[in-house]
């Protein structure tokens, strides 16, 4: 079996309730606003990956760098509260049932030095590079009620899509969010 962590939720940054040091890290799930411990926050946040590092991201490349860091392992509870994701590859039709993944950066489209690479990032700095059928997938997946219908419809294959979802997120060029109600 193989498994890969993903995040759940938009970062909407720190909350503070008064000019006090109480502050929280609120993340956006569907239309809730959830907030995190810092601790919690660190470990939702290293579940997007790193942008130079391409290891599988699953439970034991978290636990792993997380270990002497002094910050809790609270996968668990993250996982209790939908805040992440495992994922069995082999079987990861149900995951994408009841997820999106929604764009966060601007489409910069392909060059002319690199036609294949499409971009995303800002209207200065290129921060990722995808394929044109994920870099589809990335720009109109959102109008879709999840992850499943939105591959289907751009025809990706769906584990293709799911082991390089990482790349996406890790800049956060992307974010994976709850699915809607599919409409008649």
């Amino acid at each position: 079996m193989t498994t890969l962590m993903f995040p759940i939720g938009h970062c909407l940054g720190t909350y503070y309730a008064s000019t006090t040091d109480s502050h929280v890290q609120q993340v956006r799930l569907g239309g809730e606003i959830v907030g995190l411990t810092d601790e919690e926050f660190a470990v939702w946040s290293l579940a997007h990956g790193m942008a130079d590092d391409r290891s599988r991201w699953d439970r034991g490349r978290i636990l792993e760098l997380l270990a002497g860091s002094g910050i809790p392992d609270n996968v668990d509870q993250l996982l209790a509260k939908n805040l992440l994701a495992e994922v069995d590859l082999d079987s990861p039709a149900d995951f994408a049932a009841r997820h999106r993944l929604l764009p966060l950066h601007l489409g910069l489209g392909n060059a002319p030095e690199v036609t294949a690479v499409f971009r995303s990032g800002t209207t200065e700095v290129p921060l990722t590079g995808m394929t044109r059928t994920l870099y589809d997938l990335w720009l109109s997946g959102h109008l879709s009620p999840n992850l499943l219908v939105a591959c289907k419809a751009h025809d990706a294959e769906l584990t293709a899509v799911l082991t390089s979802l990482h790349a996406l997120l890790a800049p956060s060029a992307a974010c994976l969010d709850l699915a809607t109600e599919e409409q008649p």
